[in-house]
């Protein structure tokens, strides 16, 4: 019997696009949710929730680099504990 090994990557790359695809709609859709006026924005925290972003897409769509240091990079242990930093410090914090 043959076991689909690539499911718990397939799975991972589908997370990781939703996560980033979750962060663009209430970026876009709803900016006010971050805040009110442009003196409010938690630019820091915003900046960490946009590479995070950057990097679920780059996983998510299974883009995988050459470069050794990218290839670390770009993965779910590195872009989901970044997101959720982000996510903590614009919306919870």
């Amino acid at each position: 019997m043959k076991t689909n090994s690539s499911f718990p990557r397939t799975f991972a790359r589908v997370i990781s696009i939703l996560m980033a695809a979750a962060v663009v709609a209430i970026i876009v859709l709803y900016p006010r949710m971050i805040a009110n006026t442009g003196a409010e924005v938690p630019h820091g925290f915003l900046a960490i929730l946009m590479i995070g972003m950057s990097f679920a897409w780059v996983h998510g769509f299974g883009f995988i680099p050459h470069n050794s240091v990218l290839k670390r990079i770009f993965t779910p242990y590195v872009a989901w504990p970044i997101l959720a930093i982000g996510l903590w410090g614009v919306f919870i914090r």
